[in-house]
């Protein structure tokens, strides 16, 4: 009998740990993500400049002269080599930056590792930490050349449109970003769902320039764009501010950063190389920034829409 109960009071507190591992599981799985601003622990002191840091950061961003889509090649002017050059000479840190055109390709390399950071819209690196547990922090945010920190998604429609508000989206045809994007995807999705709205087809596509055509022929009622898009030079082509309106918009997500893997970086060296890029910001930023450069991260946190099981 006392085996019996031993027994069964073994199996009891497996079951409870299995329960809670579960859960432990679920809170993994839901998409959920801590704090991604670098905030260092307190009494951290950033490492001496009497030494040469170098840190190997890939370059995707939306300004950026070698990697800017062709929907903005005429804004995309941003250069980082004087960048490169105020970092090594007055602060002896030593960014060896790759370029990247294309996302996917980013996307590889920053699964394997090849990387200390990187230099993109946020969500292009956090959406993949959950399957590779990478910890990556941002240590600040860059500017576009108006000066904003900010990126939202636009939810618009023809300017003769009959749908007027977002509760007007109900059943309704809409093109919009691939989960890939956030301000396109994540944030429109999470939203809508919070207000109980729920759009009939949804079409995917993956640049801002083919959610807008696929409005402009008609074959969506509501599109979902990136802020800057309809200013594009490749959008006014075909497409003019005016012929749209704007029902809706997101939540604001931090437009680009400068993030870190802190597996491979130390909080002094984080700490050392955001110093470096908020004295160098301002008016003295580098021009080939086109504006003034860095500021300290926003906090942000991502909650992607993740759909109900079924």
């Amino acid at each position: 009998m006392k085996t019996s109960a031993l027994i069964k009071g073994i199996l009891i507190i497996v079951a409870v740990c299995t329960f809670f591992a579960g859960c432990n599981n679920h809170i993994v799985t839901a998409g959920q993500y801590d704090e991604t601003a670098f905030e260092p622990a307190t009494g951290t002191i950033a490492s001496a400049n009497d030494s040469m840091l170098t840190l190997r950061i890939a370059v995707s961003e939306t300004y950026c002269k070698l990697t800017a889509c062709s929907c903005i090649h005429d804004l995309a002017a941003r250069e980082y080599e004087e960048l490169q050059d105020t970092l090594k000479s007055k602060f002896n840190i030593d960014l060896q930056i790759s370029y990247f055109m294309e996302e996917y390709e980013l996307n590889d390399s920053l699964v394997a590792r090849k990387f200390d950071g990187v230099i993109c819209k946020p969500w292009l690196a956090f959406m993949i930490t959950p399957d590779t547990d990478i910890k990556y922090k941002r240590v600040a945010d860059l500017l576009d050349p108006s000066g904003n920190q900010w990126l939202t998604g636009k939810i618009i429609v023809k300017q003769d449109s009959p749908l007027k508000s977002l509760k007007d989206i109900d059943g309704k045809t809409l093109v919009a970003g691939q989960p890939d994007s956030y301000e396109k995807y994540h944030a429109p999705f999470a939203m809508f769902k919070k207000e109980g709205i729920e759009p009939g087809e949804v079409i995917n596509k993956a640049s801002c320039t083919e959610c807008i055509n696929t409005l402009s022929d008609n074959l969506a009622d509501v599109a979902i764009i990136s802020d800057y898009a309809l200013t594009a030079s490749c959008a006014v082509d075909f497409a003019k501010p005016e012929d749209f309106r704007v029902i809706g918009q997101t939540e604001e997500i931090p437009l680009c950063s400068v993030i870190l893997d802190m597996a491979k970086v130390s909080e002094s060296d984080a700490l050392r190389l955001q110093n470096a890029l908020i004295a160098i910001s301002g008016e003295n930023a580098p021009k080939g920034l086109l504006g003034k450069g860095f500021v300290m991260p926003a906090k942000w946190a991502p909650v992607p829409f993740v759909k109900d099981k079924k």
